[in-house]
């Protein structure tokens, strides 16, 4: 939910409008764009693409050549003994990611967030 709600607020402020003026220009109300903005509430894509519309931005799907998938994600590392230097991701918060076994319990956590498409 984090990246909808900075999402929402960058155009906001890109914009130079209050929640207010985001609120009546999107359909909404101010409390709700309140919700979004502070991660309270997932919008869902198609109120994302509202809120940054009214913005008068756009939201992109953008391929960045990343695995898109759990078995994808878990593929790069099977079969390997250990990992390379290559082959260690580090989360924002501080974790190592080395193992396929790794990979599937983040690719979890951010299945669980919204983040990662089931």
């Amino acid at each position: 939910m984090r990246v909808a709600a900075e999402l929402i607020r960058k155009a906001r402020r890109e914009a130079g409008i209050t929640m207010a003026e985001l609120a009546e220009r999107a359909g909404s109300s101010k409390p709700t764009v309140s919700r979004y903005e502070n991660g309270i509430v997932d919008p869902g894509v198609d109120t994302l693409e509202r809120l940054l519309a009214a913005c008068g931005q756009e939201l992109r799907a953008v391929r960045t050549g990343l695995p898109t998938t759990l078995t994808e994600l878990g593929e790069r590392f099977e079969g390997q003994k250990g990992p390379t230097g290559d082959d260690v991701t580090r989360t924002r918060d501080g974790r190592e990611l080395r193992t396929a076994d790794d990979l599937r319990e983040f690719a979890a956590e951010l299945r669980g967030d919204g983040l990662l498409a089931p």
